[in-house]
């Protein structure tokens, strides 16, 4: 094999044809194992897991593995193997009717319709056996049948106790599609992969500050790292594939210690003993500091005045809307409100960076809950929260599904808020890989599974219209 050789498992019935011979492509190898076995079979395949040369696993589970690892007879063996699996690159595979099916709740006490799930050694709940006329949601469910509510969520609390996330999917080609693409990311070894929507506030600061951090991991870290990503009219990618050995642990590493010299970069003195703390000779330390610093303090200046100019566009806006209804509302006031809701730095305007939070500002707080003039009630401040996001998060037709869904996700999304927003925009971007979208339409399908009962039911079936119909019928 090559240097780059390396060596996949796929667990359950998940290496289709596509993905061995994208495997096989990419000059690595596969071992394929089944969970229709018993626990100290579970066991081997744990340490299977602690191969050195281990690049990635597949994972497919389905209803009949959901009732083996909620059974006591499997708990040490399930733990076992979602340890070591939380140490790996992974891809967990679930039909979306095992994980969240959309029809009556099985009680506990009632027996799992498909006997057969217990007999033989087949994998019930494979779609690939199907040979009804059409596959739908209807016959999703009659196929694979309805476990018991305490069987899933026995399932998730174990799966969550480990930090694993589960990718759902409703077709078999959809499963393909992430499997490869799985593939496809950890041979190339990705670090890292970001959307930003056009439009988003500090969109070109935010991407020139990545540009810097790939200089600074060439230059000062000398390690090889691969910036590639994608551009389309509703937003951009950037993507990191780092060299063997790199991991998006090690890359945290090096952007907290990129964020350190950035902070202290105007300080020469300083910034110079740190480089050759990192091995850079003495000359070469002087050039780099005088290049990073202009580079950083351009930056700086262009997000404080777009910052600026977004602040006063948001605050004569309001004025104009609001003079009737708060005639003595200053605009020091309004404009001390809208700042407060204003990131000042790119990294808390862009999505999935927490690990950048450090760069360039982004620890100051923006935080709308402190100092509101006691004349702005909470509708109004609401307004303004909604104005301020449109205009940091980029342009969405209002009324549109998207445009609903997104209002759904910023009073629903909690943590997951900025992630499930991008996702949105990210689906509703046609221009994007097919890959990308697809994996952004699960996470919304899950969000609005979770979050189906809170929501008015005509904007929930809205909203779930839109999200499973983005992507039309190009897998089919």
């Amino acid at each position: 094999m090559t240097s780059n050789a390396s060596l996949y498992l796929g667990v359950g019935t998940v290496l289709s044809e596509s993905v061995t011979s994208k495997i096989r492509t990419a000059g690595s190898t596969y071992i394929s194992k089944s969970l229709s076995s018993t626990p100290a079979n579970w066991m081997r395949i744990a340490h299977l897991l602690e191969q050195p040369g281990l690049t990635g696993a597949l994972v497919k589970l389905t209803a009949r593995d959901f009732v083996r690892i909620a059974h006591a007879e499997y708990a040490s063996a399930a733990d076992a193997l979602f340890t070591r699996l939380a140490t790996k690159p992974y891809l967990l595979l679930v039909h979306e009717e095992v994980v969240a099916p959309r029809d009556l709740e099985v009680t506990a006490g009632q027996k799992i319709e498909r006997d057969s799930m217990w007999e033989g050694e087949s994998e019930w709940g494979e779609a690939t056996d199907w040979d009804g006329l059409e596959w739908n949601d209807l016959a999703a469910r009659e196929y694979f049948g309805t476990l018991p509510r305490e069987v899933r969520e026995k399932v998730e609390r174990r799966l969550s106790s480990h930090g694993i996330t589960v990718t759902t999917y409703k077709r078999n080609a959809e499963a393909s599609v992430f499997a490869t693409a799985f593939v496809d990311d950890t041979h190339n070894n990705l670090l890292f992969r970001i959307y930003v929507p056009a439009g988003r506030l500090y969109e070109d600061e935010f991407s020139r500050v990545l540009e810097l951090f790939h200089d600074w991991l060439g230059s000062v870290k000398r390690q090889t790292v691969r910036q590639s990503g994608y551009r389309t009219p509703s937003g951009r990618v950037v993507e990191f594939f780092g060299e063997p050995g790199m991991s998006s642990e090690s890359v945290s590493d090096e952007l907290r210690e990129f964020a350190r010299f950035l902070n202290i970069v105007e300080d020469t003195a300083s910034a110079e003993v740190m480089l050759h703390d990192l091995g850079v000779a003495p000359e070469r330390a002087s050039e780099l500091v005088q290049r990073y610093s202009r580079a950083a303090r351009r930056v700086v200046v262009d997000t404080k005045h777009t910052r600026e100019r977004l602040i006063l566009g948001i605050r004569q806006q309001l004025e104009t809307e609001l003079v009737d209804e708060l005639p003595d509302l200053s605009s020091a006031e309004l404009g001390d409100l809208v700042g407060r809701l204003v990131p000042t730095s790119p990294f808390q305007a862009s999505p999935s960076t927490t690990s950048l939070a450090g760069l360039l500002g982004a620890n100051e707080s923006t935080s709308s809950s402190t100092g509101a003039s006691p004349v702005i009630n909470l509708q109004i401040i609401e307004r303004v929260e909604g104005i301020v996001a449109q205009n940091v998060n980029g342009p969405i037709t209002v009324g549109t599904p998207a445009a609903d869904l997104i209002e759904l996700i910023r009073q629903f999304g909690g943590d997951s808020v900025d992630e499930l927003e991008t996702s949105a925009r990210e689906l509703a971007d046609t221009g994007a890989p097919p890959a990308a979208r697809l994996r952004a339409r699960e996470r919304l399908k899950n969000f609005l599974t979770r979050n189906g009962a809170r929501v008015e039911q005509s904007l929930y079936s809205s909203a779930w219209k839109w999200v499973v119909d983005s992507l039309g019928d190009w897998l089919q």
